[in-house]
């Protein structure tokens, strides 16, 4: 009995570190909405990947890419 419980137990751990560990980190968030930005994404048209993104930093990222494209980064 103490077996069963132990194992239920042990899976539910591993259940749950499994999710977190699939949460991305903020950095992780971010770089993935610098990657998704094209000449599509406004301040009202964001992609999917940067609703996450503070609106500063996504601000940060549209000037960024902006810059980029006129060959002054």
């Amino acid at each position: 009995m103490r077996i069963r419980i132990g194992v239920v137990v042990l899976a539910v751990v591993l259940l749950i570190a499994a999710f977190i560990s699939n949460i991305p980190t903020e950095a992780e968030a971010e770089a993935a909405c610098r990657r998704a930005l094209d000449n599509t994404s406004t301040w009202t048209n964001r992609p999917d990947v940067c609703v996450d993104v503070s609106a500063e930093a996504y601000r940060t990222f549209l000037l960024m890419y902006a810059l980029r494209q006129e060959g002054l980064d």
